[in-house]
């Protein structure tokens, strides 16, 4: 039997546990609030939830060959939150994506230096939304996640128009209809630049980003995203680690 003595501070981190599980459900009672993934009664995020939000980053590729790093496949719970955390005003999922988004991140952070042919810095540099969408929602979501995160990100990108939901559009569809949407707010010189966004799915809005970026002089080293969406067959697909 193990003594009080040896267990390495188990018997510490077993109360501690049990006293958060204890103040959760007490504010359950006080604040009923249902999982943002599965509906499921007392829990921002419930521990099934929690678990699928656990990053396992893959490398993708956009029609004009930005390196994607996506930390999670969007589908299912993932998706519900996402979902959640950008049109339902559950801005509580903001640490559980950031939690989600850093192992990508920092992955592109390294890939990127290891690659790096000058010592210009890396700016991390959230897609933008309208003014129309921040107006609806009072906050942006990659800017909550990244802030929640602690990762510092410059806003050099402003959006010039207000474009149509990408959802139903097809590859070309969303290309023809996020071109011209973004300018950089500045001279972006020698910087290296890393977009951040929530969902990769045809890369067409990072592929308008990186074109915003370059014209302002910087070079695009690399893009992260919270999720990807499986598309088979798509070129985005093929490189994957």
């Amino acid at each position: 039997m193990t003594s009080p003595e040896n267990d390495d501070g188990g018997w510490l981190r077993r109360f501690v546990a049990k006293t958060l599980d204890a103040l959760r459900d007490a504010w359950a009672v006080l604040m009923p609030v249902e999982c943002a993934g599965c509906d499921s009664d007392d829990r921002a995020l419930c521990a099934e939830c929690t678990r699928s939000l656990v990053a396992e980053p893959t490398v993708h590729s956009t029609p004009r060959h930005v390196r994607v790093f996506a930390a999670l496949y969007y589908e299912g719970r993932v998706r519900r939150v996402v979902l959640a955390f950008k049109n339902h005003h559950r801005t509580d999922q903001a640490r559980p994506l950031a939690r989600a988004l850093l192992p990508a991140l920092h992955r592109a952070i390294e890939e990127s230096a290891a690659s790096g042919e000058t010592e210009a810095p890396v700016l991390i540099v959230a897609v933008p939304t309208s003014k129309r969408a921040f107006r609806t929602r009072g906050y942006h979501p990659m800017s909550l996640v990244l802030r929640s995160a602690g990762v510092r990100h410059e806003r050099v990108l402003r959006a010039t128009k207000v474009t149509a939901s990408q959802k139903l559009l097809s590859a070309r569809q969303r290309a023809t209809n996020v071109q011209g949407a973004f300018v950089a707010t500045r001279w972006l010189g020698s910087a290296r630049v890393i977009i951040v966004d929530d969902v990769l799915t045809t890369g067409a809005t990072i592929d308008e980003a990186s074109r915003a970026i370059c014209a302002a002089g910087g070079t695009v080293v690399a893009a992260v995203t919270i999720g990807f969406t499986p598309r088979t067959g798509a070129s985005r697909d093929n490189a994957s680690t």
